[in-house]
This record gives C-alpha cells, structure tokens and sequence, in this order.
C-alpha cells in the first residue's frame, strides 16, 4: 500500500526561494554573506539546496535595480515639474500611504483597500491644491495693485503633472508586485517547480560564476568550519547533549592493564553507521535518513590545519579525502573533531532532527559525546506562495495594490542610496577583499567560519504545528536507541564488560540515564566525576508572523 504524502522533498528549497523573491532583506542579507564575503566557509546546506535560492535572490535584486532606477528617473522629473509639491509629497504623502497600505494589508479585506486608496487619493489632491493655491497672486488692492504670489511660480510648477508622475511611480511598483506573483505562479508552486530551472546568472560577471562554483564545491564538502563557539553551523540550535565514558575491560577483570580490551575508533564508527543504515530503508522507521561523516574545526584555528587552509587569503578548503576524515576519528587533535551525522527529514525537509556522534578513546576509556539539534519549520509567510490562486480574485488585486503602495512609500526615499551603492559596488567590493586578505595575512586568529546560514536565518521562532515538535523528538529518541543498541553489539563482539550498562539499558531508553562505570546521566542531570548532560528543548508556541 502506498503512503499518502502532503509534502514534497523539495519543498524547503523551494520555500526558501520564494524567500529570496519575496524578502528582500533576507535576499541583501545571504548575498552579501555568501557572495562578497568570500574569504568564509559556507554552512551546510541542511535539507535543501543552495544553488537555486541564490539564483532566484540574484535575479530579485536584478529586478528591483531595475524599479529603483525607473523610481530615481521618475522621482527627478517630478522634482522639476513641481518641487515643492514633491517634497511634500515625500515629506508626508507617502509616510501616510505607507502607514495605510500596512494597516490595510494586515487585515487583507478588500474593503480596507479601497478605503486606503480612497483616503490617499484624497490626501493627495488636498495636497496639490494647497500647493496650487501658493502658486495663486491673491486679488489685487489698492495699496498693491499686482500682488505677488506667496511662493515663486518656479517651485509650484505643474503639481498635476507631478501627481501623473506619481501614479507612473506607482504602476510600477504595481508592475513589480506583478512581475513577482507571475514568477511565484510559474516557477515556485509545487507542481511547477524544478531546481535546475532556476534563473541563469548575469552574462558578463565570470566572477559571479566563479563563486557560485566555489559554493558549490563547498556545500558538497564534509568539513564544517565555524565561527564562535557552537559548532553545528547551518543544522539548528543544540537541543540536548549527553555523554559517559565506558571502560574498555573484560569480564570480571581486575581493571589491569592486561585485562584492556583495544578498541578501534574507526571500526565503532563504521559498524554504528552500518546499523543506522539499515533502519533508513525500513518505510516503518526512518526513511529519508541521511548519514555523514563530518569533520567540524574552529575557524579561528585553520592555522593548525594546513591541509584545510594552504593559504591564508584564500577561503578554507571543505573538503576532506576519506583517509584524512578516519585519520582524525582515530586520532583527534587540535580543534578538530570528526563527527558521524544522523540527520531525520520531516514535513517536507522543514522539520530536520540530527544527531552528532563523536566517538575516542584514550587507552582503557571509550568516550561517547552525543549532541542533538532541530530545525524548525520557515517563517509562515514563505509558504503563501501554497495559497495563490491563478485566478485574480478582487481579494488578490486589492493585496498587490496595497504592497505596491507600501513598497512605493519605503522604496523611493531609498532609491538613490541603492543606487549609489550599486554603482560604487565594485569599488568597495575590491577594497573590502583587499582589507580583509591584509587582516587575515597578518591576524593569525583570523576567522574563516560561516557567518550566515541561509536555513536557520529562514527559520521561524515557533513551530506551526504541535506535531513538528514531537516527531523530531521522536527521531532523536529512535536514532538514540539504535546508537545504544549497536554501541552494546560492538562491546559484546570484542569482549568488553557491559553488564552494568547492559542491566540499566532500559533505564537509559526511557529516562535518559547514562550509567557506566560511576558515571550517571539522567535528562539533564549529570551524576559522577566526569558526567556531563544538558538538555533544553523548548516548548512551542502558535505561529506568528516574522518580526519586521
């Protein structure tokens, strides 16, 4: 019998290019992080795939240079046809247009549209008769027989005329909105989404292409290099983490060094990811399962690993031969670790459960660490591109005129700073490579970690359904249990002592306890010399929308 699903794998990568359509902060904020700094590693790309939520940022900001020329154009003539209406119409007008087209987008009742548009067309034409009236010689006098008007004709102008600029202003932010609904209608539902149709890039920018290729390489890469202290970039915030020490001696021994069963790292490695393999297949259990061997260092630590940074004003290297990635399992150092990777796709990828498992041993100890994180779902509003109609409904025009008047009112004081930053870009871009590579040469602890990553930037703060929260709980629970079970058949098979952790097996599996050789982990609670456990995970609350 087949299963029904409502979700497609794809789905996160394609909520995350509505994103970088629709949001434009978000698309600035991963642009700039991820293509002009790029002296930083990338974070992984956890449940989607990077390529196309670039592509499709890349081509919404192309889009939106193009309006904000067409607005600075515009905004110039209207400031010669009539100056001072049109400084009093940035002044005023369009901060009250602005505020009325939020208050009536947020209601999303066409009713509020009309009234919002029906309130600033009046503010608008009380507008220009003022400023006509300045324009107007008052009638003549007997004192003053050919009064002056009380403004010069030169700054009233033709404010009609401005006004019609004003309204071309306006239909473009109209043709934008548009522009953006067709895109999200044709290229990002689910049935018309593909990956690979992404927009292309920009002929006549080979180092754009360049880098799309470097970031390429470096989401397949297996080394995760870090910024600050936690080290699981780009997978979620830490959920819980626990860890025991076991010693590795036979039966009724001594605790002699003779009676030291060797342990081989790498062997424990491969057998716990044999055993996590077969449950990936099972359909009952954890389909879309996805295991890799990671390593994770510092990146203000790439000195002391030359292999990952053979040079200095370059960005580090992602990538690890196999035999280097075992050589560190074997033996850590430094501040790298390696780290096999259990990651749980759910609800369409949003939903990511991982847990990360280091494994060492130093003679008669077997170390264990064991960290888990979550993703959660995207920001609400990413997923109303599920809720579109290709018909449009007077519901639907009223919404696209009332973010066209609220874009117009943010984006035409912007306008010219835009454009001088465009212009200028690829001046300040090569300066800020320059200083950046001088600092690196010279700063020996010089972060080359990810700053930015695209999925948790994505991530809303709440979950928007209970069960989100369950079933990666569940995960966890279910990789926790076969780690545990094959931890214990790789003991029994080279002959260590597990009678203790045995007998408390079920005790672990239930409440959290960790009991090997004096060292007790129960929840959160850590009991014993060299315990350690800590678990957060937070209570959800209903959905919002993102903060702005």
């Amino acid at each position: 019998m087949s299963r029904p699903t409502a979700f497609s794998p794809e789905d996160t990568t394609r909520y995350l290019c509505v994103a970088a359509r629709t949001d434009e902060g978000f698309a600035e904020r991963m642009t700039k992080a991820l293509v002009t700094e790029d002296l930083h590693a990338v974070a992984p790309s956890v449940g989607f795939s990077l390529r196309p939520v670039l592509l499709h940022a890349l081509a919404g900001i192309r889009q939106r240079r193009v309006r904000d020329w067409c607005l600075l154009a515009a905004t110039a003539l209207a400031l010669v046809l009539s100056p001072l209406w049109t400084v009093l119409a940035l002044l005023m007008v369009l901060p009250v247009a602005g505020a009325l087209a939020r208050r009536a987008g947020e209601s999303r009742r066409l009713r509020d549209a009309v009234f919002a548009l029906i309130a600033l067309a009046v503010l608008v034409f009380v507008s220009v008769s003022i400023v006509s009236a300045l324009g107007t010689a008052p009638a003549p006098t007997r004192s003053r027989p050919r009064p002056e008007p009380p403004v010069d004709d030169w700054l009233v102008g033709l404010p009609w005329l401005a006004v019609l600029t004003g309204l071309v202003m306006y239909a473009l932010l109209v043709w934008s909105e548009w522009q953006t609904r067709q895109t999200l209608l044709s290229e990002l539902t689910r049935a018309a989404f593909r990956p690979e149709d992404a927009p292309a890039l920009p002929a006549g920018q080979p180092w754009l292409s360049d880098r799309l290729e470097a970031i390429d390489e470096a989401e397949r890469g297996n080394v995760t290099v870090y910024d600050g202290f936690a080290p699981f970039a780009g997978h979620g915030p830490l959920v819980s983490t626990w860890s025991f020490a076991l010693p590795s001696l036979r039966p009724d021994s001594d605790a002699g060094t003779e009676n030291v069963v060797p342990l081989d790292t790498v062997e424990l490695v491969a057998h716990v990811r044999d055993r996590l393999a077969g449950i990936g297949v099972e359909p009952d259990e954890l389909p879309g399962l996805l295991l890799t061997e990671r390593a994770f260092v510092s990146g203000n630590a790439l000195t002391m690993h030359p292999a990952l940074l053979p040079e200095r004003d370059q960005a580090p290297q992602q990538q690890l031969p196999g035999e280097d990635l075992a050589r560190l399992a074997a033996r850590p150092h430094g501040s790298a670790r390696h780290y096999l990777c259990a990651q749980v796709p759910s609800w369409g990828s949003e939903v990511v459960a991982s847990t990360f498992l280091h494994f060492s041993t130093d003679g008669r100890l077997l170390y264990l660490q064991c960290d888990r994180t979550v993703l959660g779902p995207l920001w609400q509003q990413y997923h109303d591109v599920d809720r579109i109609s290709p018909v449009l409904t007077a519901g639907a025009i009223g919404r696209m005129l009332t973010r066209a008047a609220s874009g117009l009112a943010s984006a035409v004081p912007r306008a010219p700073l835009r454009m001088v930053r465009d212009v200028s870009f690829h001046w300040r871009w090569q300066r800020h490579r320059t200083v950046e590579r001088a600092i690196a040469l010279q700063d020996l602890g010089y972060s080359y970690g990810a700053r930015f990553s695209v999925r948790e930037e994505a991530t809303d703060a709440n979950y928007h359904n209970y069960f989100q929260k369950t079933d990666a709980a569940k995960h966890l629970k279910l990789i926790e249990r076969h780690v545990l079970a094959a931890l214990l058949d790789f003991l029994d098979e080279r002959g260590v002592d597990t009678t203790e952790f045995r007998n408390r097996q079920m005790t672990i599996l239930n409440q959290g306890v960790i009991q090997t050789g004096g060292i007790s982990n129960v929840g959160n609670q850590a009991v014993g010399s060299e315990a350690t456990a800590t678990a957060h995970f937070a209570t959800p609350e209903p959905a919002t929308g993102k903060p702005t």
